[in-house]
């Protein structure tokens, strides 16, 4: 199987069968094997239903597969964003890490317009891991093809833009990169749907300058480890 780029816009990459199989099982064995909670988030409310794994697995940019036992998914996504400069910019430069957390979207759930931007981000990616997906279920991932803009809420620049989102279909072993202020969200999974809306999902995010950031995001690295071993 062969990797394919499916569509490509300014701000965005759709990627199709980003896995080999060996690797697709293997990630979705490590996500089986995941706890998770209701969503917090200010772009969530509690009727939105989304649930994520319990801590955030955080590597440095360094391509390399396997590491610390990881699922060869992770190597092999830092390794994609690596590729897309135009989208994130240069490893070890503008981003140095990038974080693993999985999510699950049941009947009902979604999420809001949001852009993403801030707080060191360069850049998004989702890769999509349910075992078959129907274009009737839902649950499509809308982009806006633009940069965010300071209109108050994302919403509202979504409404006023002359342009339209483009709606990427959750297809399994899908993956699409976002830059960072590119809006988008994602559609309520519909009621007809009979699998949950499964992905593994991160920044490529840029470390804090200033004295004592390595501790601290070491310490935090810490935190979620020990909090998704507990739970």
């Amino acid at each position: 199987m062969t990797v394919r780029a499916t569509l490509r816009g300014r701000r965005f990459a759709v990627l199709d069968d980003f896995l080999d199989g060996a690797a697709l099982e293997e990630v979705r064995r490590t996500m089986a094997a995941s706890a998770f909670s209701a969503a917090e988030s200010p772009l969530l409310t509690g009727q939105d239903g989304a649930l994520r794994s319990r801590g955030t697995v955080v590597r440095g940019a360094a391509a390399d597969l396997g590491a610390a036992g990881d699922p060869a998914a992770y190597g092999l996504v830092r390794s994609a964003v690596a590729a897309e400069p135009e989208l994130f910019g240069r490893p070890g430069e503008d981003w140095d890490r990038v974080g693993f957390t999985f999510w699950n979207y049941p009947v009902g759930s979604g999420l809001a317009w949001h852009g993403d931007a801030g707080g060191g981000r360069r850049g998004s990616y989702v890769l999509f891991l349910h075992e078959e997906w129907r274009a009737s279920w839902g649950g499509e991932l809308m982009v806006l093809d633009e940069e965010e803009a300071d209109t108050g809420t994302v919403e509202l620049q979504v409404r006023e833009s002359g342009s339209s989102p483009v709606a990427i279909v959750p297809r399994p072993n899908r993956l699409v990169l976002l830059r960072a202020g590119t809006p988008h969200r994602i559609n309520r999974v519909d009621p007809t749907a009979a699998l949950v809306r499964c992905s593994l999902t991160g920044f490529a995010m840029k470390r804090p300058d200033g004295a004592g950031a390595d501790a601290r995001d070491r310490f935090r690295e810490l935190v979620g480890a020990l909090k998704g071993a507990s739970e």
